[in-house]
């Protein structure tokens, strides 16, 4: 058996493992970059979606006032319409 060889050996087997081991700690370091980055993706998407819903319920609001103030014109306009029809400047 030769001594040599065999550390020879070991050494190589050891330098090739650590450099796996590199390439390895370099895959996790760009997956965890990634995954933050999705993270922060997802915050922002989630406080746009709140903005979003916030704006719709005031729209809604804006909406519900606007046919509120519409119905009212329209029975204006109705009871206006009839006064003309009943009305003739006094005849």
């Amino acid at each position: 058996m030769d001594v040599e060889r065999t550390i020879e050996f070991i050494l190589q087997s050891q330098a090739k493992a650590e450099a796996r081991m590199g390439a390895t700690d370099r895959r996790v370091a760009a997956i965890a970059k990634l995954l933050q980055q999705g993270a922060r993706m997802l915050v922002q998407t989630d406080t746009k979606l709140k903005e979003l819903a916030s704006a719709q319920k005031l729209t809604d609001i804006k909406f519900k006032e606007l046919a509120e103030a519409q119905k009212a014109t329209q029975k204006s306009l109705k009871a206006f319409i009839d006064s003309l029809r009943h009305a003739r400047n006094g005849h």
